[in-house]
């Protein structure tokens, strides 16, 4: 089986109880999904009160899963990025507000965009180093897996592999205007909703896969709906496009999308 869950945003009491709910792991926490496939994408921090807490649980569940057969994997998202450039760069200034004429540092940016104060401090180089290798994209099968609704990582590379070194090398640099790029591109959304399915092809003919699946944009706010109303994916784009937003951060109550392995 493969399984896929969007964005997690530091709730680690909810995650936790998605999971157990899912039979994914048991009560005591440990992986019991035997040889399946777990994919989260991204956007483990931020908004939320323990993204560290996420951190930790998501790469023990990574080890206890290659042991067991199962595979889990764990894509970057655009608030990894922005918590990363807070814990290596903090009070440097941000260079395109700086173009602007404002003074606005890199950890000042991160608070603004939900950065949760009592995670920067428990930030340890390994799970810098467990963040900088996450990669951007990822196809599982025919399933493109992408973290945000955006044509910006044809921007970064002409094919998923490029698209991931680029992205890696960028996390491994000092160099600030590519880190400011980064986070700017992968914040943008809504290429494929908007644009429909020429974009979503385009995608795809580059990157690989018959379908992309995404978390980013919550599915909620493109429903009207609450969050807690919130129990399913948002397919849309004649089944080309998977959201998996369930936006557990603001009181959604999670789901885990399945697919058959």
């Amino acid at each position: 089986m493969l399984y896929v869950i969007g964005d997690t945003h530091g709730c680690l009491e909810p995650l936790t109880a998605l999971l157990k709910r899912e039979g994914l792991i048991d009560e005591g926490g440990a992986w019991s999904a035997g040889d399946s496939t777990l994919w989260f994408l991204g956007d483990f921090t931020d908004r939320g009160p323990d993204g560290v807490g996420v951190l930790d649980l998501v790469m023990r569940l990574e080890a206890e899963a290659a042991q067991a057969g199962g595979k889990l994997g764990a894509l970057l998202g655009n608030h990894d990025v922005f918590l990363l450039a807070a814990k290596l760069f903090g009070p440097q200034l941000v260079p395109s507000f700086k173009r602007m004429g404002k003074s606005v540092t890199f950890e000042y940016l991160w608070r603004q965009v939900g950065g949760t104060e009592g995670d920067l401090p428990r930030l340890t180089e390994r799970h810098v180093e467990w963040l900088r290798r996450r990669p951007a994209l990822a196809l599982e099968g025919d399933n493109l897996l992408m973290h945000a609704d955006t044509l910006a990582y044809l921007d970064i590379g002409e094919s998923l592999e490029e698209v991931n070194a680029t992205v890696e090398g960028i996390l491994r640099s000092d160099d600030l205007r590519a880190w400011d790029k980064l986070s700017e591109r992968l914040s943008t959304r809504m290429s494929f909703l908007n644009g429909g399915e020429d974009p979503t092809q385009e995608a795809l003919y580059v990157l690989g896969g018959s379908r992309l699946i995404h978390g980013h944009t919550p599915i909620y706010g493109l429903i009207g709906y609450p969050p807690q109303l919130v129990t399913m994916a948002l397919e849309y784009n004649d089944g080309l496009c998977i959201n998996v937003d369930h936006c557990l951060w603001n009181g959604g109550p999670g789901f885990v999308y399945t697919l058959e392995g």
